[in-house]
């Protein structure tokens, strides 16, 4: 976790306790070596000192503040040997350091500014190279991820265009089963999940026809008011609509409705128990319809035969 910023006050007290630290320790080392004469005999003065630190340390404004500092406490001595000086030599002695001084810290200030600023800028610079190499370095691995995972999804993958030809021509096959493993492999196919199922409406009730390898335990027959939903809405219904939630609550994240298109009757609904929302965009939607449209054909062929064929009481086709 990155700490954040300074408070703002913490500057200047840092600056006023060194301040008074620094010149408390230069009056106290001038009492201690000249008798408190503000080192008027001493060539260059220690007054210097905290010019120049804070100048060099934190700019122009600490820089000035301890050149007056210094100033007031150099005027306060130095005025005692005046009577050993004409007028004029003796203005000059007495202007001339704390002009220095205050020269000094605005000139080395405003360099200590510009060096400061183009610090900050270079740090700041720095986190924004910092922060897009982290970026860079992540999608570079996400991309990674996606290759090894496609590479061995490609090895793998059952589902080639002979399989899928295999599995298409096992709908004319004369055993009832066959033809019925055959669709339910077709529809995981191209609805790309096992966990769906596929309900025929027979009277009032949509009841179970077809199940997907992972939807073994989903409920047998669909809520009525899903059913009257698709028969006004005769589109796609799924979670990324924020109106179909409710209706899809507890059942599924999508539902294709099944309609003859003869009489455009609702003759069943195909539901997607299970699918990756962010899967569920304009292209998923529109390979879904896709799907409903050639799946509608085979659940009517399959309920006429139904009909056709005697079944034993009891059994649900």
């Amino acid at each position: 976790m990155t700490p954040g910023p300074p408070p703002p006050w913490r500057r200047p007290v840092r600056i006023a306790v060194e301040l008074a630290l620094g010149f408390a320790a230069l009056v106290a080392l001038d009492w201690w070596l000249t008798g408190g004469t503000g080192f008027a005999a001493i060539q260059p003065s220690p007054y210097w000192l905290p010019v120049l630190v804070m100048a060099l340390a934190y700019g122009t404004a600490p820089g000035v503040i301890a050149a007056a500092i210094a100033s007031g406490l150099w005027l306060l001595h130095a005025h005692e040997n005046g009577g050993e000086r004409d007028y004029l030599d003796h203005l000059f002695h007495l202007s001339l350091p704390p002009l220095l001084w205050f020269v000094a810290a605005v000139a080395i200030g405003e360099v200590t500014i510009l060096r400061t600023n183009r610090h900050a800028r270079l740090e700041r610079r720095d986190r924004v190279a910092r922060r897009n190499l982290a970026r860079m370095t992540e999608a570079f691995d996400a991309l990674s991820r996606t290759n090894r995972r496609l590479q061995v999804q490609i090895a793998t993958e059952s589902a080639t265009l002979g399989h899928v030809i295999d599995t298409a021509t096992r709908l004319s096959s004369a055993d009832p089963a066959d033809r019925r493993e055959a669709i339910v492999r077709l529809t995981a196919l191209a609805a790309r999940t096992e966990d769906f199922t596929c309900y025929r409406i027979a009277g009032d009730e949509a009841r179970a026809w077809l199940r997907g390898a992972q939807a073994a335990v989903r409920r047998d027959v669909l809520p009525t008011a899903l059913i009257e939903r698709l028969l006004r809405r005769r589109g796609i219904l799924h979670v990324a609509r924020r109106s179909d939630r409710a209706a899809l609550e507890g059942i599924g994240v999508a539902a294709v409705p099944l309609c003859d298109p003869a009489t455009d009757d609702l003759v069943g609904c195909l539901i997607l128990h299970a699918l990756p929302f962010a899967a569920l965009n304009a292209s998923r939607v529109a390979e879904l319809a896709e799907v409903g449209t050639w799946l509608t054909p085979l659940l009517a062929d399959a309920s006429r035969a139904a009909q056709r064929s005697p079944r034993p009481a009891g059994l649900v086709a």
